[in-house]
């Protein structure tokens, strides 16, 4: 359970003041939450969220397939920490 306090959430969600992925450093210990292909995540589960983040588009794309941004989002967050050992 202390692991679950000491994470913070993150959520993925193109909505104003997200900041791109490209530009985040995940923490080490995260919750990424992800909502619904097209209504996005709730205004309760934003509000909740230490941090929202967005995966960059191009086109008029407003979402991508979740299972999609899941994927794209823990290769990212393993990405920024190849070659450093766990903690």
């Amino acid at each position: 359970m202390d692991a679950c306090r000491a994470s913070r959430i993150i959520a993925l969600d193109i909505v104003p003041g997200a900041v791109p992925m490209e530009t985040y450093r995940f923490p080490q210990r995260c919750l990424l939450l992800f909502g619904a292909e097209g209504p996005g995540l709730s205004a309760k589960a934003l509000e909740l969220a230490d941090d929202v983040v967005y995966i960059s588009q191009f086109g008029s794309v407003r979402s991508i397939n979740a299972g999609a941004a899941a994927a794209v989002a823990m290769h990212a967050w393993i990405a920024q920490r190849a070659g450093v050992s766990a903690e």
